[in-house]
């Protein structure tokens, strides 16, 4: 196996150089990008930021929440949604919170939110600088 994957060392070199110059930077972990310096203005907004985010619990009961829930999570806030009622094993509930969990993402994209299934009962909603 090793003869299938082993190159001539003459062309090993030219592939190397010309495939540093073709592909795009990788951002940050990048060899080929640049080192950037923080602003210290901005780095002092984003920790400002981060004081004010606080966690709302909601329970779910229809689509006429999501305007709700969407604005908490446009001003940083992090959602916690109680689904217990929507997902009680009825197929109309069932697809009504289907229905919901698609408006929220689709309202949300342009923030880059989070939504994840914490069990059965509890669903999160989070910002996009919250990771989990």
């Amino acid at each position: 196996m090793r003869s299938l994957f082993r190159r001539n060392r003459s062309t090993e070199s030219s592939e190397e150089t010309t495939v540093q110059r073709t592909l795009p930077s990788l951002g940050l972990f990048s060899p080929v990008s640049e080192s950037k310096k923080s602003d210290p203005q901005h780095d002092i907004k984003r920790l400002a930021e981060l004081e004010k985010v606080f966690i709302k619990s909601r329970k779910l009961e229809s689509l006429a929440d999501v305007p709700d829930i969407v604005s908490e999570v446009r001003n940083g806030n992090i959602v916690l949604l109680d689904i217990s009622r929507l997902n009680d094993g009825n197929d109309q509930t069932h697809l009504e919170l289907r229905r919901i969990i698609e408006r929220i993402r689709g309202e949300t994209r342009g923030y880059e939110a989070e939504i994840a299934l914490v069990n059965d009962a509890c669903m999160i909603v989070t910002p996009s600088f919250v990771s989990f």
